[in-house]
């Protein structure tokens, strides 16, 4: 542009000088020669103008290519990224087919239970299993205005209270995890006790027999006082005797054998109402009475109840004094 404006220029001072074959006045030059320097001066001007905005627009082109290969590295690490996980997914799918279903030795097929919310540290084991049922009427609720008007409500009704079926399916969990070759039985208390199944044993890998011992279980109803010495005392005449006892129960006894006004804390508990401290003293005398023979062990799987607080610390005890574990299940399990 610069040159192309120069060669326009000096066409015009020859034109303007060889004119007519006259001499231009000093005057016309000297203002010729400054209009030449300003156009110069324009076209240098001009010139950079032209050379910055290819500059910039060379700028803006190499920022541009290097957005685009940043880009397209992002997009190749991301891709990447997404077949390595693929990988991984495939590995685990792979691997989670090929393992063994953690339920497949259950004799009897029974709702499912997530392996995750399994009791954790309780483990069913032992060549003879003795499960303690309690069957009091507190066993069909947690709160106590619950179990007070369930009390008047028909046998099918209280069978239905939703911490006795929770009762059921944690025998049917313990039944249905006895080790192989393991027997087991199940004695149910309230006021009194009996052991299902006529008091025998029956082994954990028979189908028939655990069911037998499923129905008799849905037909029992939790009602009465909750005599836990009457339930020591049925275990105490199976033959030959438990090796490993687990109590489902809610809470301290209500009843013993033997009167409870023979107990000095019981003494003076009205008719129908049993003090906590009443239920302490009958809890430790039912097993200073019946309590299993030293090298018995012994776990308690402890339901809520409302109104009991003394009953983790004294069952605490005693799992501890028999080699067993307390466990208080988490809601909703099993």
């Amino acid at each position: 542009m610069a040159c192309g404006l120069g060669a326009a220029i000096l066409l015009f001072l020859v034109v303007k000088h060889n004119s007519g074959g006259a001499i231009a006045p000093e005057d016309d030059i000297a203002a010729d020669i400054q209009a030449l320097a300003a156009l110069r001066e324009e076209a240098d001007t001009l010139a950079r103008q032209v050379e910055e905005a290819e500059g910039r627009n060379r700028e803006r082109a190499r920022q541009q290519r290097e957005a685009r290969a940043a880009d397209a590295a992002r997009l190749t690490s991301l891709e990447d990224e997404i077949e390595q996980e693929r990988a991984r997914n495939a590995a685990l799918r792979a691997e989670l087919e090929s393992m063994a279903p953690l339920q497949a030795r259950d004799v009897v097929t029974t709702e499912p239970v997530d392996e995750e919310n399994y009791l954790l540290g309780l483990k069913v084991e032992g060549p003879r299993i003795a499960i303690l049922l309690d069957r009091s009427a507190s066993m069909s609720d947690e709160r106590l205005i619950d179990i007070v008007t369930r009390k008047v409500r028909s046998d099918a009704e209280k069978r239905q209270g939703p911490k006795w079926q929770r009762a059921l399916r944690t025998v049917r969990w313990l039944l249905l995890r006895a080790g192989e070759g393991a027997q087991v039985a199940v004695v149910a208390f309230g006021d009194k006790a009996e052991t299902l199944r006529g008091g025998n044993w029956a082994r954990g890998d028979d189908e028939a027999a655990l069911q037998a011992m499923f129905a008799e279980l849905e037909r029992l109803v939790p009602t009465g006082a909750t005599n836990l010495e009457a339930g020591l005392k049925e275990l105490a005449k199976l033959s030959p005797p438990a090796s490993d006892i687990y109590v489902v129960t809610d809470g301290l006894p209500t009843r013993g054998v033997s009167s409870p006004g023979l107990l000095s804390p019981c003494s003076g508990s009205a008719q129908g109402k049993v003090s906590g401290a009443c239920r302490k003293a009958l809890f430790y005398a039912s097993l200073q009475n019946s309590a299993p023979p030293p090298g018995r062990k012994v776990s308690v799987i402890l339901l809520p109840l409302e109104g009991d607080p003394e009953a983790a610390p004294a069952y605490w005890n005693w799992t501890a004094q028999a080699g067993g574990l307390l466990m208080t299940p988490a809601q909703g399990w099993p």
